[in-house]
């Protein structure tokens, strides 16, 4: 396969990595930042990147270990948390703000009160 073509499937990944490094902060985040969950869930990130880094080039560039590769990754990555990343945060905020009144609203319910006594 052409090297641009490879450049260009490995900057898609970084893309989605970011995404998904994006819904993991979420996750971070509605659990009130635990730094032991906080740690454990970057390790595993690392290993998942590592992973599929691997995978991309073993699939696409035949096992050939090449720094471009990894610039590609770490590109795609910094242009979704610089960009896509920003939306998902505003949306992920206004998410977080919607379940805090949702769950505050609820706390304050009678019914809710006896069923979690």
């Amino acid at each position: 396969m052409a090297d641009y073509k490879v450049f260009l499937i490995c900057v898609g990944v970084g893309i989605c990595l970011g995404a998904f490094y994006g819904f993991l902060n979420l996750i971070k985040i509605l659990l009130k930042k635990n730094i032991i969950l906080d740690n454990v869930l970057n390790f595993f990130y690392a290993l998942f990147f590592g992973f599929i880094i691997l995978l991309i080039i073993v699939n696409y560039n035949f096992g050939e270990f090449r720094l471009y590769l990894i610039l590609a990754f770490a590109l795609g990555t910094i242009l979704e948390r610089k960009t896509i990343g920003k939306v998902f945060a505003k949306f992920y905020v206004w998410l977080y703000n919607k379940l805090c009144r949702v769950v505050c609203t609820l706390k304050k319910n009678k019914v809710v009160k006896k069923v979690l006594k």
